[in-house]
């Protein structure tokens, strides 16, 4: 084992190693991505509004159920129907995103490393942010935070890039537009913090720096248009065609959720601290380091100025808000693999001959096990789901006809018009008048209809109207949905065998409103 390490590491030190890296780092991230179901709620429901604005054929408008859904920009429901027609509606397609986002900045971090503090950094950079358990999972998410955190991450590079060349006297005025145009992707994979932070990053890093003069290299006038022309387009659209969306996207989704309580996930400020030093073990014990001398009088303070301002800019915003999600913390993972890997570097430079080579089979060892830990995670997390709707949904695919309509009682199971192929939106059935004001799909499927009033009012369907409403069609199927403790309250299926039940005892009712239904619960 200590010989095939020490080849380990001679292999990734040789020239033109990196020319296997790209593919190996991509292969890494990308094989295991079919493994998982969907996971509730936000993978499901991430895919499942790419599923659906691909099912009514349309592109520029995010759908749920049908209904306009301003909660997130577009990029990641467009590179996921795009996925989607290129290999089909499935879990691998579904995460395609989020894992060529996780690769392009990863792969990005390491040619930046390389170019400013040699191969042997970059080599450890790369291993290092790639072996994290919480980068690898976020890789393999299909929601929007890797997506954003990897845009991010090539805004900072592209715009530190951009400053380091215009000082040695380079060309650098097309990084300074690629800075422009990754901030405008950044801006359309989840809002205004696409160039919030990455912006922040520069700026109070060009200023603790004595670089302000420099702040010009970003906002040269061509490198904004580019900004503006990726950016604006789709913002514009949706409000010309939907009034009030400026209001309900930039305010309410921006500013007031930022500062409110009142949503999911309320955590304390220091929430991330801990969590990001326990998922990405066993590397994040080389962060003792930080605290001895040798670390800062070696290691390169122009590139370690950058990664402290980044780490410092994202791990504090994301601390400030009550409500803490695990993936909003992603985009640290690549400042502080740079200085992990500085703080190895350190030790490896300082070190007798002896015990360097014992420091080189423990970098090995630490890769092995994080290796371990990644793959292990995954297989866990994938035997111990028990709501998705995969099966269900493979059960229904196989008797729905173009016709039939779903009725989903006081739930709204995102994954399942994926998995069932749906072939138009569902009624929704709960008590829609007296809902309240709180981070649920409820709100999401009510603010939808409230961009498509007459559409929303066809399909959120109150408690007492369903029935009647069934009652009023002829010899229509219904696929009739509910939870494990609410479908004892609906008589029209309480007294009927289920069509199929799920792991987590949700059931599906298939219901034809023929003569017999209508003669038993249509004339009471």
């Amino acid at each position: 084992m200590k010989k095939l390490l020490e080849q380990l590491w001679a292999l990734a030190l040789r020239p033109h190693a990196e020319r296997w890296f790209a593919p190996a780092v991509a292969l890494w991230l990308a094989c295991l991505a079919w493994m998982r179901f969907l996971h509730l709620p936000d993978e499901g429901r991430y895919v499942g509004v790419a599923w659906d604005m691909l099912r009514a054929n349309s592109p520029w408008v995010p759908l749920i159920n049908g209904l306009p859904y301003f909660h997130k920009p577009p990029l990641f429901y467009w590179l996921t129907q795009l996925s989607f027609g290129l290999f089909g509606a499935h879990e691998w397609s579904a995460r395609l995103a989020p894992v060529l986002a996780a690769w392009i900045a990863a792969m990005a971090l390491f040619f930046f490393v390389r170019k400013y503090r040699g191969v042997r950094v970059a080599v450890l950079t790369l291993g290092v942010l790639v072996t994290m358990p919480l980068f690898y999972g976020g890789a393999q998410y299909a929601n929007l935070d890797m997506l954003v955190a990897g845009m991010m991450t090539m805004t900072v590079l592209a715009g530190a890039e951009a400053v380091f060349r215009n000082e040695s006297g380079q060309a650098w005025r097309k990084m300074s537009i690629w800075a422009g145009v990754f901030a405008a992707l950044s801006i359309l994979a989840k809002g205004l913090i696409g160039i919030v932070l990455p912006g922040g990053v520069l700026f109070f890093w060009l200023i603790l720096s004595g670089r302000w003069r420099k702040l010009g290299v970003l906002l040269w006038p061509p490198a904004l248009l580019a900004f503006l022309l990726v950016m604006l387009p789709w913002f514009a659209l949706m409000q010309h065609l939907y009034a009030g969306f400026f209001d309900y996207f930039f305010v309410y989704q921006h500013f007031e959720r930022f500062v409110s309580e009142s949503f999911n996930n309320t955590q304390p400020f220091w929430f991330y601290v801990p969590l990001v030093l326990s998922m990405t073990l066993p590397w994040s014990l080389a962060a003792f380091g930080f605290f001895t001398p040798s670390f800062w009088r070696q290691s390169n303070s122009q590139l370690n100025s950058l990664m402290w301002c980044w780490l410092a800019v994202m791990a504090i915003f994301f601390s400030i808000p009550a409500s803490k999600l695990i993936g909003y913390i992603l985009p640290v993972l690549f400042p502080l693999a740079v200085l992990l890997a500085e703080v190895v570097t350190t030790y490896l430079d300082s070190a007798t001959t002896a015990i360097r080579q014992h420091l080189r089979r423990s970098v090995m060892t630490c890769f092995v096990i994080a290796v371990f830990v990644c793959v292990t995670t995954l297989i866990i997390f994938r035997f111990n789901q028990k709501d998705s709707g995969a099966n269900m949904g493979a059960r229904i695919a196989s008797e729905l006809q173009a016709d039939d309509t779903f009725v989903f009682l006081k739930s709204y199971p995102f994954d399942l018009p994926l998995y069932a192929g749906m072939r138009k939106p569902a009624w929704v059935v709960e008590n829609w008048p007296a809902l309240v004001q709180r981070d649920n799909w409820r709100n999401e499927l009510a603010d939808a209809a409230q961009f498509n009033p007459d559409l929303g009012r066809e399909l959120l369907v109150n408690s007492e109207a369903v029935l009647p409403r069934m009652c009023q069609t002829s010899d229509r199927v219904f696929w009739v949905r509910a939870d494990a403790d609410e479908w004892p309250a609906w008589g029209f299926i309480k007294d009927v065998q289920p069509f199929v039940r799920e792991d987590n005892e949700a059931m599906v009712w298939k219901i034809t409103t023929d003569q017999a239904f209508k003669t038993k619960f249509c004339q009471q």
